[in-house]
């Protein structure tokens, strides 16, 4: 069992995640998500057509060039993560959860020597660093294989998305963990579909979304910051 990857997937990593629903909650207050079922069906297609096609890549990207020590190409890596999230609010919370996931990596044991190592050989260090791209990193120290840390990574945004759900809609965690247990075939075909792909394909559009996005930071009242 791979302890390392299991850590950095942890929900209750102190990294801030639980104070976003990446535009859940604008949903929840336009009334398309309101109960167990369309919670499953938006975690499903946010997966498949925003954060999977973006972030997604940005891991499986991260982890193969650590593999491969590559390491310069993480810097590219961010750069395209800060170009590429549009909605503000949620491209800051990337940075701020890259940023504490990375400070947190370098304080343990199993990474904290190779990360060192790593980030010494960059000619910069990047303004803020990037979720997916830290995620990817650490997976690959952890020793994890590429497929495996996306699927990992994946799993862990679902978590989020859903443990949001549970508290904003409310449905109860039982309902929370059925719609997880419910989804696991589309992770696990959205990793076979992702793993191999190239950052240069790394993007998604969604106006939707974003839309939902920027109204969240407009709600009379919210309880996420994004």
């Amino acid at each position: 069992m791979n302890l390392g990857l299991l850590q950095i997937a942890d929900s209750a990593l102190p990294i801030s995640g639980y104070t976003h629903s990446w535009g859940l909650e604008a949903s929840i207050a336009k009334g398309a998500v309101h109960d167990a079922e369309s919670l499953e069906g938006w975690t499903a297609t946010w997966l498949r057509t925003v954060l999977g096609p973006l972030e997604g890549v940005l891991v499986a990207s991260s982890c193969r060039a650590v593999r491969a020590g590559g390491s310069e190409t993480l810097l590219e890596l961010n750069e395209v993560a800060e170009a590429s999230i549009l909605p503000p609010s949620i491209r800051n919370a990337s940075r701020e959860m890259g940023d504490q996931l990375i400070t947190l990596g370098a304080t343990w044991g199993w990474s904290a020597e190779r990360l060192a190592a790593i980030l010494s050989t960059l000619p910069h260090r990047p303004e803020a660093w990037h979720h997916a791209v830290v995620f990817g990193l650490l997976g690959a120290l952890a020793g994890g294989e590429v497929r495996e840390v996306l699927v990992a990574y994946l799993h862990q945004a679902a978590l989020g998305v859903i443990g949001a759900g549970v508290r904003a809609i409310p449905v109860g965690h039982t309902h929370g963990q059925q719609i997880l247990a419910y989804i696991h075939n589309d992770i696990r075909e959205q990793a076979d579909d992702l793993v191999d792909r190239g950052p240069e394909t790394a993007g998604s559009g969604c106006p939707f979304y974003e839309i939902r996005c920027d109204e969240q930071t407009r709600l009379y009242a919210r309880m996420f910051r994004s």
